[in-house]
């Protein structure tokens, strides 16, 4: 590949800052990522959302929460086909479908965070994300779902499993507790879990890395779902299986002129491949 090689979202430039509070969700999580004071990235944003004209909608639930404008689309779709010039691609995915992108070192670093498919696919049409790793479960609860301008690839079933401490009490016959996110962001897993006869907790919004999750259920029996597959990302919970071994179908959203560019044709067979996901039945 050529040298070219786009920045980090760390190193990108000041108006990248916007994509990076999309990608976070909040200030605080994305002055965690820079290392820097909360009121320093509250103050940039003021100076972007001015130069820019963005208008932000506090009661919008998907897309673009920090605001947008058609300048900024240009910039994002500019800076996409730079990273996709230089041969590297940003998929983002949630916590679940995260260690299925180990393995891919064309990929870039995203921050993980659950959020409804509806959030997703915005993303990608504005050019934020190059694509985005989505449940089948959660497209099957909105079927009205806007794919305008996108296409969504499938690339197979992923297995779960539950996910405890080490130190969690084994309790034999007990149904566990399950930590799940908020049901406004994942109503098909709660939906399956819901069919499989466990009780579920919700984590709010304030869980959104894996630190935050594991912490949440340390010295508790409280279970996550996991990705029923060794992961660097769980490898500290010990394992339990899920009745039934229920299956995620994992979905690629990706823009519609995805096969113009060389690193997004070869990007859903090979992290199907790297993945080892089972095939989609039917």
């Amino acid at each position: 590949m050529a040298s070219l090689r786009p920045p980090s979202l760390a190193q990108a430039p000041h108006y990248r800052l916007l994509d990076l509070l999309e990608l976070c969700g909040t200030t605080v999580q994305t002055s965690r990522l820079l290392q820097l004071s909360q009121p320093t990235i509250s103050r940039r944003y003021r100076i972007l959302s001015e130069d820019f004209g963005l208008v932000r909608d506090r009661r919008q639930l998907w897309g673009c929460g920090y605001g947008t404008s058609a300048s900024m689309r240009l910039l994002r779709l500019g800076c996409r086909a730079h990273r996709l010039a230089a041969g590297v691609a940003r998929i983002g995915s949630d916590l679940l479908h995260h260690p299925l992108l180990a393995g891919c070192p064309w990929l870039l670093p995203t921050p993980q965070r659950f959020r409804a498919g509806a959030n997703w696919l915005e993303l990608v049409r504005q050019g934020v994300l190059d694509g985005a790793l989505l449940s089948g479960l959660e497209l099957e609860e909105a079927p009205g779902i806007n794919r305008q301008e996108l296409e969504l690839l499938p690339l197979g079933e992923l297995p779960l499993a539950l996910g405890f401490c080490p130190e969690a009490p084994v309790l034999v016959g007990a149904v566990p507790e399950v930590l799940v996110p908020d049901r406004g962001v994942a109503p098909g897993l709660r939906r399956l879990l819901r069919e499989l006869g466990l009780t579920l907790r919700s984590g709010g919004n304030s869980l959104q890395t894996p630190d935050d999750w594991i912490g949440r259920i340390r010295g508790s029996s409280l279970a996550l779902v996991v990705a029923d597959r060794e992961a660097n990302t769980w490898a500290s919970l010990r394992r339990g299986p899920l009745a039934s071994r229920p299956h995620s179908p994992v979905w690629l959203a990706l823009p519609g002129d995805w096969q113009e560019h060389p690193v997004l044709r070869h990007t859903p067979q090979e992290l199907g491949r790297v993945a080892g996901l089972e095939q989609l039945e039917g």
